[in-house]
Protein backbone atom coordinates (compact mmCIF):
# COMPACT_ATOMS: atom_id res chain seq x y z
CA UNK A 1 0.00 0.00 0.00
CA UNK A 2 0.83 3.38 -0.91
CA UNK A 3 2.71 5.57 2.27
CA UNK A 4 0.77 3.67 4.80
CA UNK A 5 2.47 4.58 7.49
CA UNK A 6 2.66 8.03 6.34
CA UNK A 7 -1.20 8.91 5.93
CA UNK A 8 -4.28 7.60 6.70
CA UNK A 9 -7.57 8.07 7.36
CA UNK A 10 -8.60 6.64 10.86
CA UNK A 11 -7.19 6.99 14.41
CA UNK A 12 -5.28 10.01 14.25
CA UNK A 13 -4.30 11.16 17.12
CA UNK A 14 -1.34 14.17 18.36
CA UNK A 15 1.42 14.53 17.40
CA UNK A 16 0.06 13.86 13.82
CA UNK A 17 -1.34 16.31 11.91
CA UNK A 18 -5.29 16.08 11.81
CA UNK A 19 -7.51 18.74 11.36
CA UNK A 20 -8.79 15.77 8.60
CA UNK A 21 -12.35 14.65 10.37
CA UNK A 22 -14.77 12.66 7.86
CA UNK A 23 -17.68 10.53 8.84
CA UNK A 24 -16.69 10.38 12.66
CA UNK A 25 -12.84 9.22 12.23
CA UNK A 26 -9.82 11.22 12.36
CA UNK A 27 -7.46 11.48 9.26
CA UNK A 28 -3.48 11.99 9.82
CA UNK A 29 -0.41 12.60 8.50
CA UNK A 30 2.94 11.71 9.99
CA UNK A 31 5.07 15.03 10.20
CA UNK A 32 8.13 15.78 9.64
CA UNK A 33 8.89 16.84 12.90
CA UNK A 34 8.41 13.59 14.08
CA UNK A 35 11.11 12.06 12.71
CA UNK A 36 13.72 14.58 14.78
CA UNK A 37 11.58 13.15 17.95
CA UNK A 38 12.10 9.59 16.44
CA UNK A 39 8.05 8.92 16.90
CA UNK A 40 6.92 5.72 15.74
CA UNK A 41 5.11 5.08 12.91
CA UNK A 42 2.31 2.87 14.82
CA UNK A 43 -0.67 4.54 12.56
CA UNK A 44 -1.72 2.46 9.51
CA UNK A 45 -4.68 2.45 8.64
CA UNK A 46 -4.09 -1.55 7.59
CA UNK A 47 -2.71 -2.93 10.88
CA UNK A 48 -5.28 -0.68 12.52
CA UNK A 49 -7.70 -3.47 10.97
CA UNK A 50 -5.56 -6.44 10.21
CA UNK A 51 -3.21 -6.03 12.93
CA UNK A 52 -0.40 -6.19 10.23
CA UNK A 53 1.70 -3.39 8.15
CA UNK A 54 1.66 -4.20 4.65
CA UNK A 55 4.32 -6.50 3.16
CA UNK A 56 5.00 -3.87 0.28
CA UNK A 57 4.92 0.10 1.03
CA UNK A 58 5.42 2.45 -1.19
CA UNK A 59 6.65 5.77 -0.63
CA UNK A 60 7.25 8.98 -3.17
CA UNK A 61 10.32 11.20 -4.19
CA UNK A 62 7.68 14.12 -5.48
CA UNK A 63 10.53 16.73 -5.75
CA UNK A 64 13.13 15.26 -3.69
CA UNK A 65 12.75 18.27 -1.43
CA UNK A 66 14.71 17.73 2.16
CA UNK A 67 11.72 17.58 4.13
CA UNK A 68 10.29 14.84 1.39
CA UNK A 69 13.40 12.94 1.66
CA UNK A 70 13.55 12.95 5.54
CA UNK A 71 10.42 11.14 5.96
CA UNK A 72 10.41 8.32 3.56
CA UNK A 73 14.19 7.73 4.86
CA UNK A 74 12.90 7.71 7.93
CA UNK A 75 9.54 5.60 7.18
CA UNK A 76 11.51 3.37 4.76
CA UNK A 77 13.99 2.43 7.10
CA UNK A 78 11.45 1.65 9.82
CA UNK A 79 9.40 -0.79 7.52
CA UNK A 80 12.89 -1.93 5.82
CA UNK A 81 13.53 -3.08 9.39
CA UNK A 82 10.42 -4.96 10.00
CA UNK A 83 11.31 -6.94 6.77
CA UNK A 84 8.85 -5.23 4.52
CA UNK A 85 9.65 -4.14 0.71
CA UNK A 86 9.96 -0.82 -0.38
CA UNK A 87 9.03 0.39 -3.41
CA UNK A 88 8.81 4.24 -4.72
CA UNK A 89 7.16 6.03 -7.48
CA UNK A 90 8.00 9.75 -8.33
CA UNK A 91 5.35 12.12 -9.07
CA UNK A 92 8.36 14.74 -9.48
CA UNK A 93 7.35 17.96 -11.40
CA UNK A 94 8.01 18.84 -15.01
CA UNK A 95 11.72 20.04 -15.06
CA UNK A 96 11.00 22.46 -18.13
CA UNK A 97 8.51 23.95 -16.63
CA UNK A 98 8.47 23.39 -13.11
CA UNK A 99 4.71 22.99 -12.96
CA UNK A 100 2.86 19.96 -12.22
CA UNK A 101 3.40 16.09 -13.63
CA UNK A 102 -0.08 16.42 -14.46
CA UNK A 103 -0.32 17.96 -17.47
CA UNK A 104 -3.43 19.73 -17.16
CA UNK A 105 -2.61 21.51 -13.93
CA UNK A 106 0.51 22.88 -15.72
CA UNK A 107 0.66 26.56 -17.72
CA UNK A 108 4.10 26.20 -19.27
CA UNK A 109 5.29 25.32 -22.67
CA UNK A 110 5.40 21.34 -21.88
CA UNK A 111 5.99 20.39 -26.18
CA UNK A 112 8.19 17.74 -26.54
CA UNK A 113 9.17 17.54 -22.61
CA UNK A 114 11.03 14.34 -22.84
CA UNK A 115 13.34 15.13 -26.29
CA UNK A 116 14.19 18.07 -24.47
CA UNK A 117 15.18 16.40 -21.56
CA UNK A 118 17.10 13.97 -23.09
CA UNK A 119 20.92 13.49 -24.26
CA UNK A 120 21.09 16.29 -26.83
CA UNK A 121 18.10 18.35 -25.47
CA UNK A 122 18.32 21.91 -23.96
CA UNK A 123 17.49 21.15 -20.55
CA UNK A 124 19.07 17.49 -20.59
CA UNK A 125 20.84 18.84 -17.48
CA UNK A 126 17.92 19.51 -15.66
CA UNK A 127 17.47 15.63 -15.72
CA UNK A 128 20.64 15.16 -14.71
CA UNK A 129 20.55 16.87 -11.31
CA UNK A 130 17.18 15.15 -10.64
CA UNK A 131 19.10 12.00 -11.43
CA UNK A 132 22.06 12.82 -9.14
CA UNK A 133 19.67 13.65 -6.04
CA UNK A 134 18.18 10.49 -6.79
CA UNK A 135 21.10 8.60 -7.28
CA UNK A 136 22.76 10.79 -3.50
CA UNK A 137 19.20 9.75 -1.59
CA UNK A 138 19.98 6.05 -2.61
CA UNK A 139 23.42 5.67 -1.63
CA UNK A 140 22.68 7.41 2.07
CA UNK A 141 19.56 4.95 2.00
CA UNK A 142 21.40 2.70 4.37
CA UNK A 143 20.35 0.37 7.44
CA UNK A 144 22.01 0.61 10.61
CA UNK A 145 25.17 -1.32 10.03
CA UNK A 146 25.50 0.46 6.77
CA UNK A 147 23.92 -1.87 4.19
CA UNK A 148 22.09 -0.24 1.09
CA UNK A 149 18.36 -0.97 1.58
CA UNK A 150 17.03 -3.11 -1.51
CA UNK A 151 13.86 -0.55 -3.11
CA UNK A 152 11.62 -1.11 -6.08
CA UNK A 153 12.09 2.01 -8.16
CA UNK A 154 9.01 2.63 -10.07
CA UNK A 155 9.55 5.50 -12.37
CA UNK A 156 7.54 6.70 -15.25
CA UNK A 157 4.54 4.88 -14.49
CA UNK A 158 1.17 4.99 -16.73
CA UNK A 159 3.29 6.31 -19.06
CA UNK A 160 1.07 4.87 -21.88
CA UNK A 161 -1.33 7.23 -20.71
CA UNK A 162 -2.46 10.82 -21.54
CA UNK A 163 -1.85 12.79 -17.99
CA UNK A 164 1.89 12.94 -17.32
CA UNK A 165 4.37 14.73 -18.98
CA UNK A 166 5.90 11.50 -19.49
CA UNK A 167 2.77 9.96 -20.99
CA UNK A 168 1.70 9.66 -24.59
CA UNK A 169 -0.79 10.68 -26.72
CA UNK A 170 -1.63 14.31 -25.30
CA UNK A 171 -0.54 17.58 -25.64
CA UNK A 172 3.30 16.90 -25.17
CA UNK A 173 3.79 15.30 -28.24
CA UNK A 174 6.04 12.40 -26.58
CA UNK A 175 7.32 9.39 -29.38
CA UNK A 176 7.49 5.52 -27.82
CA UNK A 177 11.08 5.57 -28.58
CA UNK A 178 11.54 8.80 -26.86
CA UNK A 179 9.74 7.37 -23.66
CA UNK A 180 11.96 3.99 -24.38
CA UNK A 181 15.17 5.83 -24.83
CA UNK A 182 14.35 8.14 -21.55
CA UNK A 183 13.57 4.97 -19.50
CA UNK A 184 17.06 3.22 -20.69
CA UNK A 185 18.86 6.35 -20.08
CA UNK A 186 17.56 7.26 -16.42
CA UNK A 187 18.70 3.48 -16.10
CA UNK A 188 22.38 3.15 -16.90
CA UNK A 189 22.67 6.74 -15.21
CA UNK A 190 21.90 5.82 -12.19
CA UNK A 191 23.13 2.07 -12.27
CA UNK A 192 26.51 2.82 -14.55
CA UNK A 193 27.43 6.11 -14.27
CA UNK A 194 26.14 6.80 -10.30
CA UNK A 195 26.84 3.41 -9.09
CA UNK A 196 23.06 2.81 -7.40
CA UNK A 197 22.85 -1.21 -6.69
CA UNK A 198 20.07 -1.29 -4.82
CA UNK A 199 17.13 -0.64 -7.49
CA UNK A 200 14.88 -3.02 -8.80
CA UNK A 201 13.23 -1.44 -11.80
CA UNK A 202 9.34 -1.79 -12.41
CA UNK A 203 8.21 -0.81 -15.67
CA UNK A 204 4.14 -0.31 -14.82
CA UNK A 205 2.31 1.18 -17.82
CA UNK A 206 -1.43 1.81 -17.39
CA UNK A 207 -4.23 -0.68 -19.24
CA UNK A 208 -3.43 -2.08 -22.19
CA UNK A 209 -5.61 -4.03 -24.86
CA UNK A 210 -3.01 -7.08 -25.84
CA UNK A 211 0.94 -8.20 -25.11
CA UNK A 212 2.28 -6.17 -28.07
CA UNK A 213 0.20 -2.87 -27.24
CA UNK A 214 1.81 -3.43 -23.17
CA UNK A 215 5.20 -3.85 -24.97
CA UNK A 216 4.82 -0.37 -27.06
CA UNK A 217 6.86 1.42 -24.38
CA UNK A 218 8.29 -1.57 -22.82
CA UNK A 219 12.97 -0.29 -22.69
CA UNK A 220 14.12 -3.83 -22.86
CA UNK A 221 15.04 -6.59 -20.72
CA UNK A 222 18.22 -5.04 -19.27
CA UNK A 223 16.63 -2.24 -18.15
CA UNK A 224 13.69 -4.04 -16.36
CA UNK A 225 13.03 -6.25 -13.43
CA UNK A 226 9.39 -6.21 -12.75
CA UNK A 227 6.93 -5.96 -15.42
CA UNK A 228 3.82 -4.69 -13.75
CA UNK A 229 0.82 -2.70 -14.91
CA UNK A 230 -1.91 -0.14 -13.22
CA UNK A 231 -5.16 -0.79 -13.43
CA UNK A 232 -8.09 0.78 -12.09
CA UNK A 233 -11.61 0.37 -12.03
CA UNK A 234 -13.44 3.07 -13.26
CA UNK A 235 -16.85 1.96 -14.28
CA UNK A 236 -19.05 -0.50 -15.78
CA UNK A 237 -16.56 -0.55 -18.91
CA UNK A 238 -13.40 -2.36 -16.62
CA UNK A 239 -14.76 -5.42 -16.27
CA UNK A 240 -13.36 -8.54 -14.16
CA UNK A 241 -12.47 -10.27 -17.31
CA UNK A 242 -10.92 -7.35 -18.92
CA UNK A 243 -8.38 -7.38 -15.51
CA UNK A 244 -8.12 -10.75 -15.65
CA UNK A 245 -6.98 -10.94 -19.48
CA UNK A 246 -4.30 -7.85 -18.69
CA UNK A 247 -2.65 -9.79 -15.51
CA UNK A 248 -2.84 -13.39 -17.45
CA UNK A 249 -0.81 -11.35 -20.35
CA UNK A 250 1.61 -9.92 -17.57
CA UNK A 251 2.43 -12.69 -15.83
CA UNK A 252 2.93 -14.54 -19.32
CA UNK A 253 5.42 -12.11 -20.52
CA UNK A 254 7.18 -11.58 -17.32
CA UNK A 255 7.84 -15.18 -16.73
CA UNK A 256 9.25 -15.16 -20.51
CA UNK A 257 11.82 -12.86 -19.71
CA UNK A 258 12.58 -13.99 -16.13
CA UNK A 259 11.23 -11.12 -14.83
CA UNK A 260 8.44 -10.36 -11.84
CA UNK A 261 5.20 -10.06 -12.52
CA UNK A 262 2.77 -7.22 -10.15
CA UNK A 263 -0.17 -5.44 -10.30
CA UNK A 264 1.61 -2.31 -9.11
CA UNK A 265 -1.30 -0.09 -8.16
CA UNK A 266 -5.15 -1.24 -8.32
CA UNK A 267 -8.68 0.26 -6.52
CA UNK A 268 -11.98 1.92 -7.54
CA UNK A 269 -11.53 5.42 -8.22
CA UNK A 270 -14.32 7.86 -6.96
CA UNK A 271 -14.61 6.09 -3.56
CA UNK A 272 -16.81 3.37 -5.20
CA UNK A 273 -15.48 1.55 -2.38
CA UNK A 274 -17.58 3.36 -0.34
CA UNK A 275 -20.47 1.16 -2.54
CA UNK A 276 -18.42 -2.05 -3.67
CA UNK A 277 -17.34 -2.45 0.09
CA UNK A 278 -16.40 -6.04 -0.41
CA UNK A 279 -14.23 -4.34 -3.36
CA UNK A 280 -10.90 -5.86 -2.82
CA UNK A 281 -12.08 -9.68 -2.57
CA UNK A 282 -15.00 -9.58 -5.48
CA UNK A 283 -12.92 -7.18 -7.66
CA UNK A 284 -9.35 -8.19 -7.12
CA UNK A 285 -8.15 -11.41 -5.25
CA UNK A 286 -11.22 -13.38 -6.90
CA UNK A 287 -9.61 -12.33 -10.52
CA UNK A 288 -6.67 -13.06 -9.13
CA UNK A 289 -7.94 -16.87 -7.84
CA UNK A 290 -8.98 -17.74 -11.05
CA UNK A 291 -6.29 -19.18 -13.03
CA UNK A 292 -3.26 -20.99 -12.32
CA UNK A 293 -1.34 -18.26 -14.31
CA UNK A 294 -3.33 -15.24 -12.90
CA UNK A 295 -2.25 -16.61 -9.24
CA UNK A 296 1.86 -16.29 -10.20
CA UNK A 297 1.40 -12.71 -9.63
CA UNK A 298 3.69 -11.61 -7.05
CA UNK A 299 2.38 -8.77 -5.48
CA UNK A 300 -0.64 -6.05 -4.91
CA UNK A 301 -0.14 -2.71 -4.59
CA UNK A 302 -3.16 -0.25 -3.28
CA UNK A 303 -3.15 3.51 -3.51
CA UNK A 304 -2.27 5.60 -0.20
CA UNK A 305 -5.74 6.69 1.94
CA UNK A 306 -5.79 9.89 2.67
CA UNK A 307 -7.91 13.36 3.94
CA UNK A 308 -7.48 16.84 2.81
CA UNK A 309 -7.26 19.54 4.94
CA UNK A 310 -10.32 21.46 3.22
CA UNK A 311 -14.05 22.72 4.41
CA UNK A 312 -15.49 19.47 2.98
CA UNK A 313 -12.60 17.15 4.53
CA UNK A 314 -12.95 15.53 1.92
CA UNK A 315 -10.39 11.80 1.77
CA UNK A 316 -9.88 9.42 -1.07
CA UNK A 317 -10.36 6.02 0.14
CA UNK A 318 -8.55 3.05 -1.18
CA UNK A 319 -8.73 -0.01 1.41
CA UNK A 320 -11.33 -0.26 4.24
CA UNK A 321 -10.17 1.29 7.58
CA UNK A 322 -11.30 0.34 11.17
CA UNK A 323 -15.41 0.82 10.95
CA UNK A 324 -15.35 1.13 7.35
CA UNK A 325 -18.34 -1.23 5.89
CA UNK A 326 -15.37 -3.11 4.20
CA UNK A 327 -13.81 -3.71 7.18
CA UNK A 328 -14.89 -6.78 8.20
CA UNK A 329 -15.04 -8.63 4.83
CA UNK A 330 -11.47 -7.37 4.00
CA UNK A 331 -9.99 -8.93 7.21
CA UNK A 332 -11.93 -12.10 6.84
CA UNK A 333 -11.85 -12.71 2.39
CA UNK A 334 -8.58 -10.85 1.84
CA UNK A 335 -6.65 -10.76 4.48
CA UNK A 336 -7.27 -14.46 6.07
CA UNK A 337 -7.19 -15.70 2.65
CA UNK A 338 -4.08 -18.15 2.63
CA UNK A 339 -3.10 -16.53 -1.10
CA UNK A 340 -2.07 -13.25 0.44
CA UNK A 341 0.72 -12.31 2.31
CA UNK A 342 0.95 -9.43 4.79
CA UNK A 343 3.52 -7.82 6.69
CA UNK A 344 3.37 -10.84 9.84
CA UNK A 345 3.95 -13.32 7.44
CA UNK A 346 6.75 -12.50 4.97
CA UNK A 347 10.02 -14.37 5.01
CA UNK A 348 13.42 -12.75 6.23
CA UNK A 349 14.14 -11.16 3.08
CA UNK A 350 17.21 -9.25 4.11
CA UNK A 351 18.91 -11.38 6.89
Amino acid sequence: MQEATLQGVEGGHTPYIMNRRHDGVEGWIYGDYMVDQKYPDELCDVKRLTGSFPAIIGFDLYDLKDYQLKTTTYLGRKAYERGEVIAIVMHHANPITGGSPWIKNDKGDIKKTIKRLLPGGESHWKWNQILDKIASWAHGFKDAKGTHIPVIFRFLHELNGGWFYWGLNNAVGNTEEELKEFYRYTVKYLRDTKGVHQFLYAFSPDKFTDQADYLKTYPGDNYVDILGMDYYYTGVWDTKDKLQKSIRDVVILAESRNKIPALTETGYMNNKINQFPNFWTDYVLDVVKRQPTTKRLAYIHAWTNQCFDNAEHSCLIWVPYKGHPGATSFVNTFYKDPITIFGDKLPNFYH
